[in-house]
């Protein structure tokens, strides 16, 4: 299921769109502030974030922002400013859609569909970080152009990784993204086995790692930025 990131401090449209996208088989998180906003992103991944542009701390275009220093992240702003400028501002500033207010949940759910079938035909070919290049398609991997061999594994993690840089991925999210889809069983200790293993083949010193981060407490972090080409 898709994680969805809702920021919107009216209490009763922010119910209202949580039942809506849930029986959409979305998950929901709400945030009502931009503080929380950028915590939620900071600690957590997800598929797609939904902005008011009026918030009590700030602006939706602040989280926007935030989120474009990170990653490709499909963004909706969802707002009553229905001036041109409004609109241009957040399109240009990396919005993918600009909804305003009133609106109709079913009109929104299908914008949020068109973008997600978009986003499912567009095939990333390479992820380059700095020295390091990933290729999706082929399960291969280079470091300053010399060839890296990598197991299955490896190419899981490399991917979810390196496709949500410069943001913390938990171990719940690991073990989902790597083995429960497989419906295997696997304990949490295969995460830090693993995660040596890569750390062996890209990093200049393992023993103090720069590009695959530990934060203690949460998971792990691409330290790096990715570029998707």
């Amino acid at each position: 299921m898709k994680k969805i990131l809702l920021v919107e401090d009216d209490k009763a449209l922010a119910y209202g769109m949580e039942v809506a996208l849930k029986s959409n088989k979305y998950l929901v998180t709400i945030c009502r502030d931009v503080a929380s906003a950028k915590e939620a992103i900071t600690h957590h991944v997800y598929d797609m974030a939904i902005l008011d542009i009026d918030l009590p701390d700030g602006t939706g275009y602040e989280i926007c922002q935030y989120i474009r220093h990170k990653s490709d992240l499909p963004i909706i702003f969802l707002s009553g400013l229905s001036e041109e400028i409004n609109v241009v501002t957040g399109l240009d500033m990396g919005g993918d859609d600009y909804i305003t207010k009133p609106f109709q949940l079913s009109i929104l759910i299908s914008r949020m569909n068109a973008i997600f079938r978009r986003l499912d035909k567009k095939d990333y070919a390479t992820l380059t970080s700095g020295n390091i290049c990933f290729w999706l398609n082929e399960i291969r991997l280079t470091k300053d152009n010399v060839h890296i061999p990598i197991s299955i594994t490896e190419y899981k993690l490399l991917k979810l990784l390196m496709n949500h840089a410069q943001t913390i991925v938990t171990k719940e999210q690991i073990l989902h993204f790597v083995w429960d889809m497989d419906e295997n069983y696997v304990d949490e200790n295969a995460i830090a086995v693993n995660m040596k293993r890569i750390r062996s083949k890209i990093e200049d010193n393992p023993a103090q790692p720069s590009v695959i981060k530990t934060v203690r407490g949460l998971g792990y972090i691409w330290n790096r930025r990715c570029e998707k080409r």
